[in-house]
Order: C-alpha cells, then structure tokens, then sequence
C-alpha cells in the first residue's frame, strides 16, 4: 500500500483523492501553502500516472545527488566528532541525552530538511501535532475536547528517536509518495539513503538535529491513517486520537478498555516491523473527573484545558519572588526572567483570561505593573 498526504484548508471543502488527481492547479494549495495545518491522508494500492505527474522523479533524485556530492566529507569523518553531547532535565526525572550536531553537520541537516519540504512536499498526518509550525500542545488537546471526550488514555513509545533505524526509515519512506517513486528506481534509492545517513548517529536518529523530527512524522505516516482509521469505529465507539511524538493520545465520550486500545496501537506498529515498543510504565487512563493531565495540561470535568492548580500556584510564587527580590535590590538573572515570562506567556494560551487576572491581581498586591517590569529587565 502507498500513502499520499495533502494539505487541507479549513476554509474549503474537504478535497477528495479525485481532485487531487485530476485537477492540475491542485498542486499550490495541496502541497506548498504553509499557513493552513490540516492535512488529508490517502491509503492506495498503487500509484496512478495522474499522480505521479504531479513529481519529476529524475528532478529529485538529482537534487538528492547534488546535496550527496556537497556533502561527501562528512560521511568521511567520524560520526561522533561531528557532535557536542549535552544533557537536560526530564519532567519525569532523570536526564535526557541532546546531541547537538556542530555548524558544518547542522547546515547539511537544515539543508536536507528544507529538500525534503520544499521538493518532496513532506507533510504530515492529521492526527500529529509535535515539531509542526502552527500546531503545539494545546492543539492536540483541542482536538480531544471538541469531541467532548471524558475518558482519556496516554500511551508512550520507549525511545522513540533512538530505536528509528535507518532501515526502518527505508522500509516506512518506500509506502509515502513521493519519497517511494524516489525509492523506488535504483539510483534514487541509493542517493535517498546516502543523503539520510547523515541524520543518524549510533544507529538511531540523535535528538538535537533539525531533520529527526521531521523525518518520524513522515515515517508516522502510515501508523497514525491505521490506528486513526481503526479507532473511528472499535469495539462500538467512536475515538479521538492525535500523537505528539511518542505519546500517543486516546479519548471517548464513554468509558472504555484502554487495553484493547493499547494492544491495537502494538498490533499496529508491529504489522509496520516498528522497532520501537510502548513504554507500559508511562501507560495512564481516566476520566476528565479526576486529575487527567496529557501532554503537560489538565483538561477539567467542564472540558476546559488548563494548566492546573499547582502549575498556578507555583507560577504565583514565582511572580511574588520576583517583585520581592527586585524591591529589595537583588537582581534576577535575563534567563531567569526569560523563563518566568516564557511560562507567562504559555499558561496565557491555555487560559488567557486567567493567567492575566492572577498577573494582575499580584501587581495590585504589591503596588507595581508585572508585565513593564519584566520588559524592563528584558530590555536592560
């Protein structure tokens, strides 16, 4: 089977696979409008003459061996000299590994990145939202609330970038059109594969690079039209899903086995050969009745996403701290204030009216305007 994604505008009719084929202006609006988000996945049996024609295959492939011929040293040099290895603070605890590759690797990443969107169209599925431009979190969540949902299941995959084999990648990419009709002819297969050397380290795709997102999204292609598909009608109800990386996001307006789901989220991903497997620990369900956290938010028993009550209550804290110590004459450091204002500015997209009133009401407390003092600091 291959697959086919195209953009989908929100302000039109929903496009069918007819029109995509048979409609040549189809191009523009299918594959290269930026600003709209939603996307339309097609599953066929193979791969008509009308689409094809949308691609010059021999126009890619030479892209591919002109980037492979730009790029030849670094396949030359010890793929571990190319990286600088860092580590940040989990929010389950612990420490997660960033290998940051240096400028050289970083602008042939970016580069590879931006052929791959701009010529090869790359797209994404519906149901993902993580490392795409105008999609976030919040995103995700709305697409569980418009459903009205009161039963969530969170699924994790276990090392999700690290377990992406570049055979794998191979094996996902061959189904996705165009990369497959790339893939396809000798020649195109060998320069896909040389050019996406590149993009892993120690076998497995290194977080910190700017192709590694990208890349899993599309490879995701195929997993999320399954389960999606599949979870539309299961076991009698109607589902929600979307994915955010490696979490995998269920809901239902009704009670439900969330073993059954999990096990046809497996099914699914060992019928593609995924080298990677759900991480059971981090298996959780619920109802929006009680404490039902996804993707770092809470979504309430009235379907509102908020940030929590303890999120809150540090943030006061934190703000009270601020103004304190800038009374007393004790200065914050610029990255401190940065991220005080960074979560400013986030918790006012979950719930604006809120988080401005909490503001507020901490600058009436203590006589001072929060948001001109932070932008004083900034710009000091």
């Amino acid at each position: 089977m291959y697959y086919i994604t195209v953009m989908q505008s929100p302000r039109y009719h929903q496009m069918t696979l007819e029109e995509f084929l048979f409609k040549d202006d189809i191009v523009t609006p299918a594959f290269v409008d930026n600003t709209i988000t939603g996307t339309k996945t097609y599953e066929v049996s193979e791969i008509s003459d009308n689409i094809k024609k949308k691609f010059d295959v021999t126009k890619l492939i030479l892209k591919l061996d002109e980037f492979n011929r730009k790029t030849e040293k670094l396949h030359e040099v010890d793929r571990h000299q190319l990286y600088s290895e860092f580590y940040i603070p989990k929010k389950s605890g612990g420490l997660r590994k960033i290998d940051a590759p240096n400028k050289e690797l970083m602008d042939a990443l970016r580069e590879l990145k931006g052929i791959f969107e701009k010529d090869f169209h790359a797209l994404y599925h519906t149901a993902a939202f993580a490392y795409i431009k105008h999609r976030c979190t919040i995103d995700a969540l709305k697409r569980h609330t418009a459903n009205d949902s009161k039963w969530y299941a969170k699924y994790d995959l276990h090392d999700f970038f690290g377990s992406t084999t570049k055979e794998y990648v191979m094996h996902m990419f061959s189904m996705i059109f165009p990369f497959s009709e790339v893939i396809k002819i000798d020649g195109g297969r060998q320069e896909f594969e040389r050019a996406i050397d590149l993009a892993f380290l120690d076998g497995g795709l290194p977080q910190g690079t700017p192709i590694s997102p990208l890349i899993t999204n599309v490879m995701m292609i195929p997993v999320d039209f399954k389960v999606n598909k599949q979870l539309r009608d299961f076991e009698g109800q109607k589902f929600c899903y979307t994915r955010y990386a490696d979490d995998f996001q269920v809901s239902s307006r009704y009670n439900f086995n969330f073993r059954d789901v999990e096990k046809l989220i497996t099914d699914t991903l060992a019928g593609f050969g995924a080298p990677f497997n759900l991480n059971n620990k981090k298996t959780r369900y619920g109802s929006n009745a009680g404490r039902n956290f996804n993707l770092g938010l809470m979504i309430n028993a009235n379907n509102n996403i908020t940030i929590g009550y303890k999120k809150k209550e540090r943030f006061k804290a934190m703000l009270s701290n601020y103004i304190m110590d800038r009374k007393n004459g004790i200065k914050w450091d610029k990255n401190d204030i940065q991220v005080m204002d960074g979560y400013r500015n986030y918790y006012r997209m979950v719930e604006g009216t809120s988080i401005d009133g909490l503001v507020n009401h901490i600058g009436e407390k203590y006589g001072v305007d929060v948001v001109a003092m932070i932008k004083k600091d900034l710009q000091s």
